[in-house]
């Protein structure tokens, strides 16, 4: 499967990652899940050998992915989850 959950809050149309159980904006506690199938990477950084990178699905919601292949900072990614940790490969 491809992308990664997101959740919308019901109240106020923000969406937040990972899930929570209060919205972090407005405080609601039902959510809808979406999925999240491509973004832009926008810095990286390692941690322990494995590649990190900052992705901006758009402009409310930056999350932390598992950079494999040849990610750069600017570059297009498609996003998916392996064991539970988002992943970004290069589109």
């Amino acid at each position: 499967m491809s992308g990664v959950p997101v959740w919308r809050c019901e109240s106020c149309g923000r969406r937040s990652f990972p899930r929570r159980e209060l919205c972090p904006y407005c405080g609601g506690r039902s959510f809808e899940v979406e999925q999240a199938d491509r973004g832009i990477a926008t810095r990286l950084t390692s941690h322990r050998g494995v590649e990190v990178a900052c992705v901006r699905v758009d402009d409310e919601l930056t999350l932390l992915a598992r950079a494999e292949g040849a990610v750069a900072a600017g570059s297009e990614v498609t996003l998916r989850v392996d064991g539970g940790a988002p992943v970004a490969t290069v589109s």
